[in-house]
């Protein structure tokens, strides 16, 4: 593998790893607007934070026990899929049960992205790498998860809470 290639790589999956942690926090600024434009409850809408966060901790060491059996970067390519296929979905939401039960599929995609990043920058540059494959990853992880309430506002000040989602969609696919 290229240098260029390697470092093409490592991109994808930072940007993989920054999207997922980023969704564990972006949608709580919304959850108002999201509250008031699809009918739901503070109760019911809270679901939305909590259910993408509840599905990637119960399937992350799942999903990296899979990938471990049949292979990182099929089970990648999977998560990949999910994340923003139903990114995709919950940018379409019309009710909050839509829009949650899509959260929760997009939080399983998030499951097996996440512990998947870091052994395959081991892949890509070697254990003798290891050190500053974890670094970076740790970094973009820290920076996702405290980034995602003020970019979540900026992006509610200039657009609508589904750009959130389409926002997702558009940094997946070049990942795959």
């Amino acid at each position: 593998m290229t240098r260029f290639t390697k470092a093409l790589c490592f991109i994808g999956l930072t940007i993989a790893m920054f999207m997922g942690t980023l969704d564990t926090t972006i949608v709580n600024i919304a959850i108002p607007k999201i509250m008031t434009d699809l009918n739901g409850s503070l109760a019911n809408t809270s679901w939305v934070m909590t259910i993408y966060t509840l599905a990637m901790s119960v399937f992350m060491i799942t999903a990296s026990k899979i990938a471990d059996r049949f292979g990182r970067k099929k089970i990648m390519l999977l998560g990949l899929l999910l994340f923003g296929g139903f990114s995709a979905a919950c940018m379409t939401a019309t009710s909050l049960s839509m829009l949650t039960t899509f959260r929760f599929f997009q939080g399983l995609g998030g499951a097996i992205i996440t512990p998947i990043v870091l052994p395959m920058g081991i892949e890509v540059f070697g254990k003798e790498k290891i050190n500053r494959v974890a670094s970076v990853v740790g970094a973009v992880t820290a920076l996702a998860a405290a980034g995602g309430p003020p970019i979540g506002g900026i992006i509610l000040q200039v657009a609508s809470w589904r750009w959130y989602f389409r926002i997702n969609c558009s940094f997946s696919h070049p990942c795959l």
